[in-house]
């Protein structure tokens, strides 16, 4: 055994778990909160994984926590690591006092708390997992709900999906880019001249192109970088002259801070359903119309808050 196989044997499931969490909250308190731990115990858990894999994670400045080149090149690794190791932990858990939600990240982390909110004391757990992976994990009932863009097809006949609202996709540059596009609403021939960071999704090993809705073909632009998740599309495009196109609600952070922009391009109006599938025979008929409730409310004051008006206070969508 080489002495670097060896190291990686001191990785922990939790530390990596913890590498998301900053990914997720784009702060070392930011992912204590969410965890429930302190900041040090965070700091420490990166620390430790960075020790293993002799790489700097994190580019520390200010109250954020973005992630490094490295950090960038391994999240997606980390993702499909962690995402496996979890379907494996949880394949024996048979209890009726868990309901476990899979999603892409950006869902999870816009709609988990107002789930766990409105479902208590009943535990609802997140699952990680990118769209490729809901429909051919469904069948092997590694989880009970799933939420995820477009339609429903090729779920088992035992799962049931409804609508829950729609999600509006845009066009998102850093301040930087959007003043070189010039005055909005963009032509579509000014956006081809900045390379995309373009979707790929993992299959049996091989990463393979992945579709981002966008108006502009992949064979139709520059493409840039290429990652498996929305958030690290949006960190990238965030710190670089790339472009992402994805939906409006995994960028709210991004928007806020300032560090992108969504930009309005000529004839560009994308929007996909929201779908919340659930599997019947795991999940009571309440729980799947409480979970589909509080998502809708969710949702709308997303949309309320884009718009300029006040956000709703977290408990309130779930009354």
């Amino acid at each position: 055994m080489s002495p670097r196989t060896h190291r990686l044997e001191e990785l922990r499931l939790g530390d990596l778990a913890t590498f998301l969490a900053v990914r997720r909250a784009g702060s070392i308190s930011g992912a204590a909160r969410e965890l429930g731990v302190t900041p040090s115990q965070v700091s420490k858990a990166i620390a430790r994984i960075e020790a293993v894999l002799n790489v700097r994670l994190l580019s520390r400045g200010g109250r954020n926590a973005a992630l490094s080149e490295p950090g960038l090149r391994i999240l997606p690794h980390v993702e499909a690591a962690v995402a496996r190791l979890l379907l494996v932990s949880r394949e024996s858990e048979s209890s009726v006092d868990q309901l476990k939600v899979a999603a892409p990240s950006y869902l999870l982390a816009a709609f988990m708390p107002v789930i766990e909110v409105a479902l208590a004391p009943l535990q609802a757990r997140g699952l990680e997992l990118p769209p490729s992976l809901l429909r051919a994990f469904a069948a092997e009932d590694y989880f009970d709900v799933c939420l995820f863009a477009g339609g429903a097809h090729q779920f088992p006949p035992t799962w049931a999906s409804v609508s829950v609202g729609r999600l509006r996709r845009g066009l998102f540059a850093s301040p930087e880019v959007a003043r070189r596009l010039g005055r909005e609403p963009v032509s579509v021939e000014a956006v081809r001249a900045f390379p995309f960071v373009s979707p790929v999704y993992c299959a049996d090993g091989q990463l393979l192109p992945g579709d981002d809705d966008c108006p502009l073909a992949p064979t139709q632009r520059i493409v840039g970088h290429r990652v498996l998740a929305i958030g690290q599309a949006l960190e990238l495009a965030s710190r670089s002259e790339q472009l992402v196109f994805g939906p409006v609600i995994a960028a709210r952070r991004y928007v806020a801070e300032g560090s992108l922009r969504e930009i309005a391009v000529t004839g560009w109006d994308v929007v996909s359903t929201l779908t919340l599938a659930c599997n019947v025979d795991r999940v009571l008929a309440r729980v799947q119309t409480t979970v589909a409730a509080v998502v809708k409310r969710a949702l709308g004051a997303m949309e309320l808050e884009a718009e300029g008006s006040p956000a709703l206070d977290r408990r309130s969508l779930s009354s």
